[in-house]
């Protein structure tokens, strides 16, 4: 019993009207995040078609200004999307100890989802952050820079953050889906799944064409 009191002290809003405004701004966000990493995706995933084309829309990219407003617009959604769901999450110590206890007594699948959602914010949060330091101190994006990342230490930190950035894609578009009502959940589920997937699996095959690149250079 103390234990559930804590985690809803911990978790419930106070205020119905601000909460609504938080959660459309949450799943707005959301939703616009998702979308640019799976477009940002499919774009590094064309070093497997080949470096012309990879160099081609890294450089039409720069021509039209696209990087320089798209970088600080997409930071500015990341900003506000952690703030707005950071206000529920459970980040100290202690309260993510009392989640995972509930989520143990619990047993149910969305709040499993749940907690797999705080971890890999946390984690997203934190190489995404690097991520986008290195990118930016070795402006512009071309193939033969990025295969030369891959080809370093780099190659495994690519792979963790593939790995989570899609689950909390995936899943976190999968909770907004079920949340507002949209769409069948099991429907969304499995679709969102094959996505998530598919989206991997070119993640990989862009890292594999990079690290070969990157060894022949």
């Amino acid at each position: 019993m103390e234990l559930a009191k804590t985690l809803q002290k911990t978790l419930i809003k106070t205020n119905p009207k601000t909460d609504l405004y938080v959660d459309l701004a949450e799943s707005i966000t959301g939703i616009i995040l998702v979308g640019f990493l799976w477009t940002h995706m499919l774009f590094v995933a064309t070093i497997m078609v080949g470096q012309n084309l990879f160099n081609t829309l890294s450089e039409a990219l720069d021509t039209y200004y696209l990087s320089y407003v798209g970088i600080p617009f997409v930071i500015a959604v990341i900003l506000l999307h952690i703030f707005m769901a950071g206000r529920r999450a459970p980040l100290r110590l202690r309260d993510l100890r009392i989640t995972w206890r509930h989520a143990k007594m619990i047993g149910h699948y969305d709040t499993w989802i749940w907690v797999g959602q705080v971890i890999t914010a946390l984690m997203v949060g934190i190489l995404a952050s690097i991520h986008v330091w290195v990118i930016l101190a070795n402006w512009p994006i071309r193939a033969i820079t990025s295969a030369a990342r891959v080809d370093s230490f780099y190659l495994w930190f690519y792979v963790v953050l593939l790995i989570v950035g899609e689950y909390h894609a995936g899943f976190g578009l999968y909770r907004i889906f079920v949340k507002w009502g949209w769409f069948n959940r099991h429907t969304t589920g499995y679709v969102l799944k094959a996505i998530t997937l598919v989206i991997i699996v070119l993640g990989f095959g862009a890292l594999y064409i990079f690290k070969q690149i990157g060894g022949v250079q």
